[in-house]
């Protein structure tokens, strides 16, 4: 029998992961990225290590003409980092008030139906669009420079 954190992982596969390559992301479930010019675009999920929630954190770095990205003196190919990588990253549901940050699906003790799974999945896609005005703010940051 799958565990709920699976069952939610199979949603966001169904349903997000389509919309985040229909954006240009490329990767593999938790971590995405995308990459325009000499900016890299991140988006990566975490899990609540006690179960019934995740976050998802997204960061935008600068990308060498070799392909890597140098944060705090350390160089990462870019192809291999997430967005947990960034010191400059921002949570969606960035409410600053401990698990309002979460999307929420349950308490590890009840058995969901798949359409709750379903139900919260189409809710992150709404916080797509949130993800993409904050990597556009920075893109505009960046082109002003």
């Amino acid at each position: 029998m799958l565990s709920n954190k699976d069952k939610m992982v199979s949603a966001l596969k169904k349903i997000v992961v389509p919309e985040l390559r229909n954006r240009g992301f490329k990767g593999t479930f938790p971590h995405f990225r995308k990459q325009e010019g000499q900016l890299g675009y991140l988006l990566s999920f975490q899990f609540d290590k006690w179960g019934g929630g995740f976050i998802i954190e997204v960061g935008v770095a600068r990308v060498n003409e070799e392909g890597n990205v140098i944060v705090d003196g350390i160089v990462r190919p870019f192809q291999k980092m997430n967005a947990f990588h960034l010191n400059n990253r921002f949570r969606i549901m960035n409410n600053k008030n401990g698990d309002k940050d979460w999307f929420k699906f349950d308490n590890e003790n009840q058995n969901l139906e798949e359409t709750e799974f379903i139900r919260i999945a189409k809710n992150v896609l709404l916080y797509l669009d949130v993800a993409g005005n904050w990597f556009e703010k920075i893109k505009q940051k960046q082109t002003v420079r």
